[in-house]
């Protein structure tokens, strides 16, 4: 005994799968693929307005930003 496929799966075979809208980000406005939220919840970046950096190289980029005589060593 086979079961039938649900008639979405039957149209998504015959007809193709749809096209997704696409995604704006409310923050730089561009097409993006991953929005990023705050612990309340808020939209403040995409994967395109987002930045990112090692933890310990981010540490030290600070600790020599704000010791200016470490520059000279």
């Amino acid at each position: 005994m086979t079961i039938p496929d649900a008639p979405w799966i039957r149209d998504a075979e015959m007809n193709g799968m749809p096209s997704p809208e696409p995604v704006y980000c409310p923050v730089c406005g561009e097409e993006c693929e991953t929005i990023y939220k705050d612990n309340n919840g808020e939209v403040f970046a995409c994967n395109w307005c987002l930045d990112t950096q090692d933890a310990w190289e981010w540490q030290e980029n600070e600790r020599m930003a704000s010791r200016p005589d470490w520059a000279d060593e």
